[in-house]
């Protein structure tokens, strides 16, 4: 897509961001722990911090590190990356992850690297990786030229009971892991990084 193009199509869908109620933090299983507990820190700064362009699609397309305190109960996390900017009816799932160990208390970019053939959706941090709107491991911050700041969100989730993989699809989408995880969280924490195409 030229440029050009690509701007008059981020002008025409400015007003299409902010679909925030469809995070997953937001879904039913949270609806008794709406406030979050977990501080989540990162690399790039305090939540809120922009996203520098070596973490982006265009350059290395890096996955942030990010650390978090152990949390009490915890026998697994999920985590869930979403850009509820993107201009579509719903939040965009820009990385799915689910089996980290309950030990874990950080993770860095090497820890996504896909284990073997990628068949088993196995991470070098040995987890799982679920759906993508990209079907991949992860889609680094990209965003159309124009539309202005996209907010990207990595939310951690702690879970008293493991995941019953036999009932998730390979990989696992969204609306799979949103079902197992009811009456299954212990805490969240979200770090949100700011990301914004300007050439």
């Amino acid at each position: 897509m030229s440029k050009l193009l690509e701007r008059s199509v981020a002008w025409l869908l400015q007003n299409r961001r902010g679909h925030d109620a469809g995070l997953i933090h937001k879904s039913a299983p949270f609806s008794k722990l709406p406030d979050s507990t977990i501080v989540l820190e990162c690399n790039l700064g305090p939540s809120g911090s922009n996203i520098p362009t070596e973490y982006s699609f265009f350059q290395r397309g890096l996955f942030p590190t990010l650390q978090w305190p152990a949390q009490d109960g915890a026998v697994e996390y999920l985590l869930v990356v979403e850009d509820p900017d993107a201009p579509l009816e719903n939040p965009v799932v820009h990385g799915l992850y689910y089996g980290i160990a309950a030990t874990t208390t950080q993770l860095t970019n090497e820890d996504f690297e896909v284990v073997g053939d990628g068949c088993a959706f196995t991470l070098r941090g040995d987890f799982k990786y679920g759906l993508n709107r990209h079907k991949s491991v992860y889609i680094a911050p990209r965003g159309l030229l124009g539309h202005g700041p996209d907010r990207y969100f990595y939310q951690l989730v702690a879970l008293r009971e493991k995941l019953d993989r036999s009932k998730l699809s390979t990989p696992a989408s969204k609306e799979e892991i949103i079902q197992q995880i009811e009456g299954n969280v212990i805490s969240w924490g979200v770090w949100q990084g700011i990301w914004e195409r300007t050439e």
